[in-house]
């Protein structure tokens, strides 16, 4: 059944289709076991306050397109499908700039990378070196500067960026979906070094977000991490966390698709169909434990914890020392639960239907809950203190804060 359940789940995902009444082939009675579960009463221990929310532009049509928002100083940047940029001021939702990204290509460029069935931004935002990254359906990185919107570079890549680009030490890292990683001078945009691993023939579509810290930390389709050395993009660790099984290109797949946690030189990674893993990256990637898991959004972490979403919407703490496990539910089962992320005591995850989940980091236990946006929740939210920041898939980004 755990095969099944993964199989079904890997069809959700390959095809973006929140619920499960495109899996009628499978029978009634498997179907049973996908629907997603109803949500129940709770007792709000904590008030989720609307402060503001803003139009960006048209949501994705790609449904593996999750626009996250960045934050810089006083400033939040977000990014639609649509192409269009927006900088706000994160207190009051004012807009200081906004800037389609079309407006960057010439006729010609536009007619052929962009069309009215094509999501132009393919990934994003990214924030760092006074820049605003997103990736473009044009096969590009752009970058726009904070402080007024206007363009400093554009950047050729391999393939289509959908994770957001980083940015740190007058560095620019991007990850492609045909297994490469880039690094651009951030004043320039010149390409400085390509790292490349081995794709296998069916992926997930999505890629990892690299972290960039003493190193660059990225994870493959083929189940591999690589961290790479900053200036010239040399691993100095590569690591498997998972193997393919199976004997079909479904059941082989291993993707590490989801966010990271980097704490220290402490690395905690998911794959697809494969292993939750802990490794130590000042020890050569030596994996200090392993658990079997599956998991397409990844982890967040908090409270010693390391959060896992399940590729069928299970959440589980799990204690980062040992991999033991703290806490689990399966009250969001087959609800397509976005990357869990901490925030104050609590940890929050959108859903499929708009819902915003925060539960307890102590024991699991479900301590508020609000609708967002009623197209859904993709994304992963980003935090400020109190203060949460989502982009829906309607293409508007809310601010709420926890009282």
């Amino acid at each position: 059944m755990r095969q099944f359940r993964n199989l079904v789940c890997l069809v959700a995902l390959t095809l973006v289709v929140s619920g499960c009444s495109i899996f009628n082939w499978f029978g009634d009675d498997e179907e049973e076991t996908r629907v997603p579960n109803d949500l129940q009463a709770i007792s709000e221990e904590i008030q989720l306050d609307r402060l503001w929310s803003v139009n960006v532009g048209r949501g994705a049509e790609d449904k593996a397109i999750k626009l996250v928002p960045g934050l810089s100083g006083s400033r939040v940047f977000a990014a639609a499908a649509d192409g269009s940029v927006k900088a706000m001021d994160s207190g009051s939702g004012r807009e200081i700039w906004k800037i389609n990204i079309e407006s960057l290509y010439t006729k010609q460029e536009r007619k052929i990378a962009f069309s009215d069935s094509t999501d132009t931004i393919t990934g994003g935002v990214g924030v760092g070196e006074d820049l605003v990254l997103v990736g473009s359906a044009a096969g590009e990185v752009v970058a726009l500067n904070q402080s007024d919107g206007t363009l400093a570079w554009k950047s050729r890549t391999t393939s289509e960026v959908l994770a957001p680009p980083q940015a740190t030490g007058q560095m620019v890292v991007a990850q492609t979906i045909d297994g490469k990683v880039a690094g651009f001078d951030a004043l320039d945009g010149e390409r400085r070094w390509l790292y490349s691993t081995s794709v296998p023939s069916l992926t997930l579509r999505g890629t990892s977000t690299p972290i960039i810290g003493d190193l660059v930390v990225v994870g493959f389709a083929n189940g591999r991490i690589s961290a790479l050395d900053k200036s010239r993009g040399l691993a100095v660790v590569d690591r498997r966390i998972a193997a393919a099984k199976g004997k079909s290109d479904l059941e082989r797949l291993v993707d590490i698709d989801g966010l990271m946690v980097l704490e220290g030189t402490q690395l905690y990674a998911a794959s697809y169909q494969g292993n939750l893993v802990a490794l130590d990256l000042s020890q050569r990637g030596r994996i200090r434990w392993a658990q079997e898991a599956s998991s397409a959004v990844g982890l967040g972490s908090g409270f010693g914890n390391v959060y896992l979403a399940g590729e069928d919407s299970g959440l589980e703490a799990i204690d980062g020392d040992n991999g033991r496990e703290v806490w689990q539910t399966d009250a969001l089962l087959y609800r397509d639960i976005t990357t869990p992320v901490a925030v104050g005591s609590y940890v929050a995850v959108g859903d499929f239907e708009g819902y915003l989940h925060l539960i307890a980091q102590s024991d699991g236990r479900f301590v508020g809950r609000r609708v967002i946006d009623k197209k859904g929740i993709n994304s992963p939210v980003v935090v400020d203190g109190r203060r949460i920041y989502i982009m829906g898939n309607s293409g508007r980004l809310s601010a709420l804060e926890i009282r």
